[in-house]
């Protein structure tokens, strides 16, 4: 039998008791447990619904699978612990999480989260956030499955929660007194002012030391690159001094850097622990070719480099499974194969990835309507694409340094647009698209019931 939690979100208050006793109970960070509102500002065309969520101890874990460390054990009873003994404070559990249940404790520097008050539950009693919610509204459940039907705004990735969720469409809409008047701009202010980052650069800014990381991997990955495709052996210490700086950026992202040696514990299952250990990897023969330069063939150094940028790649696909992602100039792997055609004949697969690299920036036509800083690198690296062509064509040594410095920009650019575009699923982002596309139906269905074009 499963453990798992039911909710009734048309008994629930927002009172937050639950989130204060599982933070009175088990010492955890605030938020371990967190209160979701949908239509918190009562707009009177659609409901209001409070949804309690902590972790749904699913049966296929993408926090499990994913953790390179094995912080992560599943108890018989189908409860997920996560063991903070073990966390290395990576926080790529969170990436792979849609409910938001992982959350890294900056103090500590590793992740927190629910574990079904173990010690309370192993002695049959419920858990503390159960016994505190004064309405009923959240109760624990012991099944052998947990496949009822969940909501249309509860993302659905395939990983089976133990949850199931009652009550919670909109066909009750809160009467409200006085009547609402808000304005038209109003109401477009708070539809797009419930999301959950300041905007899609929010990830950059926050995970600026993943994008330095990735820079340094994919520079040294070009000069080994370009270095198998023309047939000659490196010899030099720059790839390999920029491997060890990448390898330091990385563990100085770690909120328990002491514990990066687990990095490899998951090579199995997680795509950061292969990740890290094709870098690792890289780093050595990176070496080997600068102390003994005629110790491997350059082919194989060049296709392990290769293999290093679709491992960075795997990362991000594995949390964010969009196939547009896929189509990323921005990409590792691209951007490096891209970067290693300008040094090399024929110059017509330069020609041919610069085209791919143009559509790719089409596609993401609506970055120029985001934030400023993601509608800045946007514009850099579309401006960056004709006039690299523009400053190629004189042919002068001049113009040709320029196109060079001109072209590295964009590659950069869009290596950080790659950032700002990876968004994997999350139940908060999930609820706000939703509600504010049902709110945006019920408006134009009341405009047409009124005559209102």
């Amino acid at each position: 039998m499963r453990k798992g939690f039911t909710f009734d979100a048309a008994l629930c208050i927002n009172c937050k008791a639950c989130s204060a006793a599982c933070i009175l109970e088990n010492g955890l960070r605030p938020g371990t447990r967190t209160l979701f509102t949908w239509n918190e500002h009562a707009l009177p065309l659609a409901g209001v619904i409070n949804l309690s969520m902590a972790c749904n101890h699913c049966a296929e874990p993408a926090c499990a699978s994913g953790c390179p460390a094995l912080a992560y054990t599943i108890s018989p009873d189908g409860v997920v612990i996560h063991h903070t003994d073990r966390c290395m404070g990576c926080g790529y559990c969170t990436w792979r999480c849609p409910y938001g249940a992982p959350k890294i404790n900056p103090a500590l520097g590793y992740i927190e989260k629910c574990h079904f008050c173990a010690d309370r539950t192993t002695q049959g009693v419920e858990p503390a956030c159960v016994t505190a919610c004064p309405t009923g509204a959240l109760n624990m459940t012991e099944r052998e499955e947990f496949d009822g039907a969940l909501p249309a705004w509860f993302p659905d990735t395939g990983i089976k929660p133990s949850v199931f969720i009652k009550n919670a469409g909109t066909n009750h809409k809160p009467f409200i007194i006085p009547a609402g008047n808000e304005s038209e701009e109003d109401v477009e202010e708070i539809l797009t002012t419930q999301g959950t980052s300041s905007g899609s650069s929010g990830r950059l800014k926050e995970e600026w030391s993943l994008a330095l990381f990735s820079v340094l991997v994919i520079t040294a990955s070009v000069i080994l690159i370009v270095s198998a495709l023309r047939g000659t052996i490196t010899g030099g210490f720059m790839p390999f001094i920029l491997m060890v700086c990448a390898m330091a950026v990385s563990v100085v992202h770690l909120g328990v850097p002491g514990k990066s040696w687990r990095a490899v514990l998951n090579l199995l299952s997680s795509p950061l622990s292969r990740e890290i250990a094709m870098v690792l990897m890289l780093a050595f023969v990176a070496l080997l070719e600068w102390m003994k330069p005629d110790i491997l063939p350059p082919l194989v150094t060049g296709l392990l480099a290769l293999l290093t940028l679709i491992s960075i790649d795997n990362v991000y696909f594995a949390a964010d499974r969009s196939f547009s992602l896929k189509l990323h100039s921005g990409q590792a792997f691209f951007t490096g194969l891209y970067a290693a055609t300008w040094f090399i004949e024929p110059t017509i697969i330069f020609i041919v990835l610069s085209m791919l690299a143009a559509i790719s920036v089409v596609m993401r036509y609506r970055s120029s309507e985001a934030d400023s800083l993601t509608r800045a690198l946007y514009y850099t690296r579309a401006m960056a694409l004709p006039m690299v062509f523009m400053l190629t064509y004189p042919d002068s040594p001049v113009t040709d340094i320029a196109a060079l410095v001109i072209f590295i920009t964009g590659l950069m650019a869009d290596r950080l647009l790659f950032y700002c575009d990876f968004r994997p699923p999350n139940i908060k982002d999930t609820i706000t698209e939703h509600f504010a596309k049902e709110y945006e139906e019920e408006r134009d269905k009341q405009r047409q019931d009124a005559g209102i074009s």
